[in-house]
């Protein structure tokens, strides 16, 4: 059985940290969690700048970085977890707080929170926020080839039944720009319906106008 290790970082002057550092003790005495570490950044300012850590409560739950408050059951979840849910609510802790750069070094460095961002971009609970940072990381990291191995995920979501991931994975697949992403965009432009058709008739006609002024 894997042991759940927590360090809590803290400032005397943060309202809700005494919250956190309550729910902790409690799930550290009920025996939810075998190693408890609470640090004040306010006198260890060095760690926090080695962490990047802007605002507090912060905490690291077997290495994954998770922001403000959370209730005792929302962290038993998170106790639970395999790899890849755990880097689910990390990415969506972090674009939830405006953490862009941290969401996307995840995704560009570990092959397991590329799988969760996959799984968020087709789970129709996924805030627009999110969806908004999702979007900038794709754009972001497309160009290094990375996202090249979920070529078939992308293809995949633009059938989605939620029509909002369908054009997303549209957009999406525009930017990979691979054979069969651009066939799939021609399929979807010349039998789709609707809002699909006209959103991958659009992207094909802009893919074609950048082709002619490049």
């Amino acid at each position: 059985m894997s042991q759940n290790i927590i360090e809590l970082f803290v400032m005397h002057s943060c309202q809700v940290c005494p919250q956190m550092e309550k729910i902790f003790h409690q799930l550290h005495q009920n025996g939810a969690i075998d190693e408890l570490k609470i640090i004040d950044i306010g006198e260890n300012p060095e760690i926090a700048q080695q962490l990047n850590i802007r605002s507090v409560p912060y905490y690291l739950i077997n290495g994954f970085a998770f922001h403000g408050l959370k209730t005792q059951n929302e962290l038993l979840k998170l106790f639970k977890h395999g790899q890849v849910g755990k880097w689910q609510e990390f990415i969506k802790s972090e674009l939830s707080e405006g953490q862009l750069n941290e969401a996307e070094k995840a995704v560009i460095d570990n092959p397991t929170a590329r799988e969760a961002m996959m799984l968020l971009l087709q789970d129709i609970e996924t805030s627009l926020v999110v969806r908004i940072g999702l979007s900038a990381i794709i754009e972001s990291v497309v160009e290094t080839g990375l996202l090249n191995d979920y070529e078939s995920q992308f293809i995949a979501l633009s059938s989605h039944q939620d029509e909002r991931i369908a054009i997303d994975a549209i957009y999406y697949l525009s930017l990979l720009a691979s054979r069969e992403s651009l066939l799939k965009l021609k399929d979807i432009a010349q039998n789709g319906e609707g809002n699909l058709k006209q959103h991958a008739d659009e992207i094909l006609h802009e893919l074609q106008q950048e082709k002619m002024l490049n």
